[in-house]
């Protein structure tokens, strides 16, 4: 990262090589449109590299490229004055069973938006409660209550009305 801060281009295509499909799988998976994916992708590192220098050394890089792109994610849905909607052709891990994978994306709906967005990053793009603190600006401990509460809000509803839940 320090090459490319002094404007070193082998540096930028190492970079681009190592992040753009998991940059473009998180855009992708919030947006729907893989054409319109692919453009927030590059605007993503278009703004990478014009803002190079307010990048800290001492920050994750991986955070600070997730953050990039969640802020270029919420311009997008300003722009279609949508209130972050979870795209129809977002798929449950390992793909599955469509019954249940529109089951899933509409239990996801169902969340607030600060606990969607916290699932969003840890079970779909597998970053870890620090990093995810880190993107979202939060204390780690409001990572760990948010992702908490959205699970226990999925479990109730996602489980059959009426069926007790099981204890483990």
């Amino acid at each position: 990262m320090l090459e490319f801060k002094r404007g070193e281009a082998p540096a930028f295509a190492e970079l681009f090589a190592r992040y753009k499909n998991p940059i473009y799988g998180y855009v992708r998976r919030r947006v729907g449109d893989p054409g319109r994916a692919e453009e927030i992708t590059q605007d993503v590192f278009l703004a990478l590299v014009q803002h190079r220098n307010g990048y800290e050394v001492t920050a994750s890089f991986k955070t600070y490229l997730y953050r990039i792109a969640m802020n270029r994610i919420v311009s997008e849905h300003r722009k279609k004055k949508e209130e972050d909607p979870l795209p129809a052709q977002m798929d449950a891990a390992g793909g599955g069973d469509p019954a249940v994978v529109q089951q899933v994306r509409a239990a996801l709906d169902e969340l607030e938006p600060q606990q969607r967005e916290i699932v969003l990053l840890r079970e779909y793009e597998g970053l870890s409660y620090q990093e995810i603190a880190e993107v979202l600006k939060v204390p780690i401990g409001t990572v760990r209550s948010r992702l908490f509460r959205a699970k226990m809000a999925l479990r109730d509803l996602l489980e059959p009305s009426g069926t007790p839940r099981a204890r483990p």
